[in-house]
């Protein structure tokens, strides 16, 4: 049994402002925020025993958008 009730009204997209190369070892997370939910991300790039947190998704997106670590990206995005 949930903690919480379950909301059942409709959801609430979160806004984008722009575009994130898509990747694979890229964790992204739903926080509970004040307003709505915050998109964490975490790049899983040295391992899950070394978590890199990159912040919301705003904040990740100029820096995964700038890797270069060529195997991780899908092959769509290459």
């Amino acid at each position: 049994m949930a903690l919480e009730p379950i909301d059942a009204g409709a959801r609430v997209p979160i806004p984008r402002t722009g575009r994130i190369r898509r990747c694979r070892v890229r964790h992204v997370a739903i926080a509970p925020g004040p307003d709505r939910g915050l998109v964490q991300v975490t790049c899983l790039l040295g391992g899950v025993d070394h978590p890199l947190p990159l912040g919301t998704m705003d904040e990740a997106r100029p820096i995964c958008n700038a890797c270069t670590a060529r195997p991780v990206w899908r092959a769509d995005e290459e």
